[in-house]
């Protein structure tokens, strides 16, 4: 009622400017004005249903020949300021109406335009006009064709739904409206040099998503036929507020519009001369964003997916959040998710550790999550500054297969395990915890795909400890990552091994990459007994013995072989090795074969930064082929510095094995030795395809 109000009270002064405009008549009837003319013109910046500027071209033209007929041609071509397109194709007719000196016109327009979400819509714009020398009435319709709404956008995370248990997601999609929209205005001089022009109306939209009324008013002004400038505002619930400017430069060309007849009423026909321009109507086709909640489904059962939330004090503000973790382990199921707020900070509630069941999530809310759901992966931020704290007198999480734990404290006070999945289980996922234990951090006897990444593991008891211990069931094939974690403290570092010694077992696929380990008291990166018919690439890690832990350091990275017929192949490239303690034999990186079992092994030890332990008969690379085991190894591009004298660079020894090397260097320092049966030959270039082919 307001809108239409303040129309009525706007559109008075017009109508009393109408009803006392001249009615001078002359015998000359010609319009200063051409049939044809070429427009430049930029928009900015947002309007009704769009968020950008556009600039556009726009060629149009009248055929005068008929008073009573005059047919026009207008086609408009838009770039949006983000590269969008959009454009109109016009066709309608004007006539001159002498008994009331005005000009009737009726058109229609075809509309198209480019949108978001790869959305173009389509419609038929249909309207009238009655245009004076003073006055102006206009009104305008629009109706979109084919397709109104487009695809939804990639769904983000909107809310918990904590009573439901669900988790809701926000998608996006474009909705096309149909509306209508008039005009009435005044030319505030008559003069076809200077016209000034205000005009207002209100418009209405409507869609599946949207509908609202709205005004709008505009004010112009064109310097004869070449220059104009508009600014226009409008206002609705949807789009609020918005100020827009226009400057369009033309340029008219062909014959001037005139009236063929009798009693022509001006010698400067202002009235005809409004046939010259084109039509003013909403030319940008709108749209409206639509908003759809749905909860998060489950791409397995097709059901939602159902999260359950710990909180031991309440304070997180989730309704229906258990107060300890052991209530959530006996209310979950398979495929939920358990989500653990930090509560009070404390172990209250969180002490007595949690076993998962088979495909089953812990989430702590201190860190973004990642869900894969039938709409897509989800990215559930944080909800939480700090990380929640659990605990337990044993093992405190113990796995399941298919699970995935993220985002916890983890304190393990005894001798037991942070993480402990030892029941050969298939398909694990621990990512993005801090581990502080007097035992062990991690240790999994799995297979399938194991991914440990961006974890940080610190012991307290170097003696009888591993940061991440992992025993490859290598009856199945298996994926290895262990990628971007920090252990220190502990006895060794990262430690994989097969479950069992066996021929030809399925492909593994092993990936040790960007890990620091410090202060380690036997290995930084052991792998024993190898894994027959394997890929191992241990890359980027940096590993420095601080040489604080009293223990007797064995190696760096060490590669202890023992497979019957072992096919393994390790590429152990671009690794800081730093060992520092005064002990003897430790290695840096260290190959040997063992347990008399005919073991072959390709090794190719590249583009390393190595330091050579203090302590007699240390080497910063040492190869060994004990007993039946042959060793083809690659020695390149490495840095190799010698903490003493009487410490070795390289050392390749064949004791009992074979050791086939190449690209040793052939400069003095590093000290090069070699001993036994040792092979010095070019390896075949294509020796590193290994590791891109898998």
């Amino acid at each position: 009622m307001r809108i239409a109000a303040s129309f009525m009270l706007a559109v008075t002064p017009f109508l009393l400017i109408a009803a006392g405009g001249g009615s001078e008549e002359d015998a000359s009837c010609q319009s200063p004005f051409h049939v044809m003319h070429v427009d430049v013109r930029h928009t900015e910046s947002k309007g009704v249903g769009y968020q950008d500027g556009y600039t556009t071209l726009e060629a149009f033209g009248i055929y005068q020949h008929n008073p009573n007929f005059m047919p026009f041609l207008d086609l408009r071509g838009h770039v949006f300021n983000n590269g969008k397109l959009a454009g109109n194709i016009g066709l309608g007719e004007r006539s001159v109406i002498s008994s009331i000196n005005h000009v009737l016109g009726s058109y229609i327009y075809y509309d198209v335009r480019q949108d978001k979400h790869d959305f173009t819509v389509n419609q038929i714009g249909p309207g009238i006009e009655l245009l004076g020398r003073r006055m102006e009435y206009r009104i305008n319709a629009y109706f979109p064709v084919g397709s109104t709404k487009s695809s939804s956008s990639q769904p983000k995370f909107h809310r918990f739904n904590c009573r439901a248990n669900q988790i809701l997601l926000r998608s996006k999609r474009k909705f096309a409206l149909w509306g209508i929209d008039s005009e009435v205005g005044a030319h505030l001089t008559q003069s076809s040099r200077h016209d000034f022009y205000y005009g207002m109306g209100p418009y209405y939209f409507n869609g599946d998503s949207e509908t609202f009324w709205g005004g709008k008013a505009r004010l112009y002004w064109r310097y004869k036929e070449y220059v104009t400038l508009e600014a226009y505002y409008s206002y609705d619930h949807v789009f609020k507020n918005i100020v827009q400017g226009t400057l369009t430069f033309s340029y008219p060309f062909g014959n001037k519009l005139k009236r063929i007849g009798r009693n022509c009423p001006n010698p400067n026909d202002l009235a005809l001369s409004r046939a010259a321009f084109t039509p003013y109507r909403f030319e940008i086709p709108v749209t409206v964003t639509g908003k759809q909640t749905r909860p998060a489904i489950n791409p397995v059962t097709g059901q939602p997916l159902r999260i359950l939330f710990v909180d031991n004090t309440g304070a997180s503000g989730c309704q229906g959040a258990f107060t300890t973790l052991a209530q959530a382990q006996n209310a979950a199921r398979p495929f939920d998710i358990i989500y653990v707020f930090p509560g009070n900070g404390t172990t209250q509630g969180m002490n007595a550790g949690i076993v998962l069941q088979n495909d089953q999530k812990l989430f702590g809310s201190g860190t973004p999550q990642l869900i894969n759901t039938r709409q897509g992966n989800i990215r559930i931020p944080a909800h939480s500054a700090i990380a929640p704290t659990i605990t337990n007198t044993g093992d405190v999480v113990t796995l399941a297969n298919n699970n995935e734990v993220s985002g916890l404290m983890i304190q393990v006070p005894g001798a037991n395990v942070g993480i402990s999945g030892v029941s050969g289980i298939t398909n694990v996922n621990i990512h993005d915890n801090v581990i502080q234990t007097n035992f062990s951090g991690i240790a999994l006897d799995a297979a399938g795909t194991i991914s440990v990444s961006n974890n940080v593991i610190t012991g307290t008891n170097a003696t009888f400890s591993d940061g991440i211990s992992v025993t490859v069931i290598n009856d199945r094939p298996t994926v290895l990552s262990i990628v971007n974690n920090r252990i220190a403290t502990v006895e060794t570092g990262i430690f994989v091994q097969p479950a069992a010694i066996i021929d030809n077992p399925p492909f593994t696929n092993a990936f040790i990459t960007n890990n620091t380990i410090s202060g380690f008291a036997e290995n930084g990166i052991l792998i024993s007994n190898g894994i027959a018919n394997s890929i191992f690439r241990i890359v980027d890690n940096s590993i420095l013995d601080t040489s604080s832990l009293g223990g007797s350091t064995f190696g760096g990275i060490s590669l202890k072989l023992g497979n019957p017929n072992d096919s393994g192949n390790f590429l152990i490239s671009n690794n800081t090795v730093l060992t520092t303690t005064p002990a003897e034999f430790v290695n840096s990186i260290s190959i040997n074969t063992v347990n008399n079992t005919p073991t072959i092994a390709q090794v190719i030890i590249t583009d390393n930064v190595v330091l050579a332990g203090p302590g007699l008969g240390s080497s910063g690379v040492n190869v060994n082929a004990n007993l039946n085991g042959t060793l083809n190894t690659l020695i390149l591009n490495n840095q190799v510095r010698t903490a003493l004298p009487f410490t070795n660079g390289i050392n390749i020894a064949g004791n009992n094995g074979i050791v086939n090397v190449a690209g040793l260097p052939q400069v003095a320092a590093p000290r090069v030795t070699t001993s036994g049966n040792v092979n010095v030959v070019r390896l075949p270039p294509n020796l590193f395809d290994i590791f891109r082919l898998r």
